[in-house]
């Protein structure tokens, strides 16, 4: 994503250091920071600083009901979405986990269900794609390479996208499609893109994650050509080589 910014004229300047302060100035803003031992500065139209959310609830009174809230007040939830008050399910971004609109979809008919029925439904795990609609887009799903190498063997396939035909038709050749998949179990532990259609890309990845597809199985999809869903049958296909895998039939490859 850097790269793509830096491509496209956005000056990006990553690890500043140390924060020190900032000033008005007759244009917008200049920070000071220090690194190295070194004093610098720099200046922007606008600084826009993160520092984490806050759940809106301080005048929900809460308390008045029993539920109890974190340090950002957050509702407090356990695995049925209970709150400290047994009568009382919280679901989306009030709990302060995974703040998604498809999770806080799913979030809210598990605890719908336990506060009518009885708290009998667990959250629902499984494959929760996350991305932005940037420029160029990104998403991912599942997990990170460095994540999926501490806990085994796996084995890591990356297509570029000025190597696939339809991102060259597009012109959309800025990105890349990664696929982690476990050594001995052939099983899709994650998906990284960057490009056009990213986040559509990844929610194919997501369900065949979900489904429990091994990636050789997912190699030999006729996916339809050319698309942007091709892209991952292609990673998926030398994916499955690097596994030493021999397939039933020659997968499809673009051109």
């Amino acid at each position: 994503m850097a790269s793509a910014f830096r491509e496209s004229g956005i000056e990006v300047t990553e690890d500043f250091g140390s924060i020190e302060s900032f000033e008005r100035t007759p244009g917008g803003v200049r920070m000071f920071f220090s690194k190295d031992g070194r004093r610098e500065e720099t200046e922007a139209a606008l600084a826009v600083i993160a520092i984490g959310w806050a759940a809106n609830t301080a005048d929900l009174s809460l308390e008045r009901v029993g539920v109890e809230t974190d340090g950002r007040d957050f509702v407090r939830v356990d695995e049925f979405l209970r709150t400290s008050a047994p009568h009382v399910f919280a679901a989306g971004d009030v709990t302060g986990r995974m703040m998604l609109v498809p999770q806080a979809i799913q979030e809210a008919f598990v605890a719908a269900t336990n506060a009518v029925q009885g708290a009998t439904m667990k959250e629902l795990e499984g494959a929760a794609p996350i991305g932005s609609f940037t420029e160029p887009e990104y998403a991912q799903v599942g997990l990170t390479e460095k994540q999926a190498r501490a806990a085994g063997e796996v084995v890591v396939a990356k297509v570029s996208f000025d190597s696939t035909t339809r991102t060259i038709i597009d012109g959309r050749t800025s990105g890349f499609c990664k696929l982690i998949v476990d050594s001995t179990t052939r099983q899709i532990l994650g998906c990284h893109v960057v490009g056009e259609r990213a986040v559509e890309l990844t929610q194919v990845a997501a369900v065949a994650m979900a489904g429990r597809m091994r990636v050789d199985d997912l190699a030999q999809v006729p996916l339809s050509f050319p698309t942007y869903a091709g892209v991952l049958g292609r990673v998926a296909a030398q994916a499955t080589r690097e596994l030493n895998l021999k397939l039933d039939w020659p997968s499809q490859m673009e051109g």
